[in-house]
């Protein structure tokens, strides 16, 4: 099988199963993000330990999807009890270890930041606000998820195509030399056109999802090069092969994790939450 056939299929498959987890029900999102910490912090895991992982590394892994669930059932200002928690446990967890390595505490705290909890961001700001839609097919907060995965793609697919068409100047062409500015600004021009046509199927103010747009493309453009500078650092090429093709869980959702922590803000913004 080709390369390119694999992709194809790969990313089709791919594509159908965030859509489903994500508008079947709240539950299937919910497992879908839990998934996705659990996976995603494990690839760090094995990236930045040299897949040389303990007991300690593993409750972490599990702890991500478990911090998930939690905000699923509690107010996230309880986030503000939790973290400090995991920073001990981290400490301590480390200090009876052989090793007593000072830098694996921060390690396993970026873990944390960088994947799970922007993902219970993500799945709160989404949640608050379930009323079914006007149109009576999507609900509101399903649209609402699936409106930041579309984003999140077409940005990545217009920079791709803008960036063949007319790329001339790298961005940081030590990082990821395929990134141009050309890319850049023709994934802003047409993600933010599709924002448009998205706000009107899933019922979001049009100057709302036009800044969402806008800060998809701009932080999820640094959430690739920040992912690609992580693996240029330790040597490999994909975080994981658990998707034939396209590499492993952070490969695919680098960009989304980093543009959450902006995005959502507007959706508590529009929501009146802050």
């Amino acid at each position: 099988m080709s390369n390119f056939l694999q992709r194809a299929i790969t990313g089709a498959f791919f594509v159908a199963f965030i859509v489903f987890m994500t508008l079947f029900s709240q539950w299937t999102f919910l497992v879908l993000l839990m998934l996705i910490a659990g996976l995603g912090v494990h690839e760090y895991f094995n990236i930045v330990f040299h897949k040389h992982l303990s007991l300690r590394h593993y409750l972490i892994v599990l702890s991500g999807p478990a911090l998930i669930y939690f905000i699923s059932k509690y107010d996230p200002a309880y986030l503000m009890l939790i973290v400090p928690g995991y920073f001990a446990c981290m400490t301590l967890s480390v200090l009876f270890s052989k090793q007593r390595q000072w830098n694996e505490i921060g390690q396993m705290i970026i873990a944390v930041f960088y994947v799970p909890v922007p993902l219970a961001m993500f799945y709160y700001s989404t949640q608050v606000y379930d009323p079914i839609g006007a149109n009576g097919i999507l609900a509101k907060g399903s649209g609402m998820a699936l409106n930041l995965f579309i984003l999140i793609w077409s940005s990545d697919t217009f920079a791709y195509l803008s960036g063949k068409a007319f790329g001339k100047h790298k961005m940081f062409a030590k990082v990821s030399p395929g990134k141009t500015w050309e890319g850049f600004i023709g994934a802003a021009i047409l993600t933010i056109a599709m924002s448009y046509l998205l706000s009107y199927l899933f019922e979001i103010p049009n100057e709302a999802n036009a800044i969402i747009a806008v800060l998809t493309v701009v932080f999820g453009t640094m959430g690739d090069l920040v992912e690609s500078m992580l693996k240029r650092e330790y040597g490999i090429k994909d975080s994981g092969n658990i998707l034939p093709g396209h590499g492993g869980v952070l490969d695919r959702f680098d960009a989304l994790l980093i543009s959450l922590p902006f995005t959502t803000l507007v959706y508590f913004y529009w929501q009146g939450l802050i």
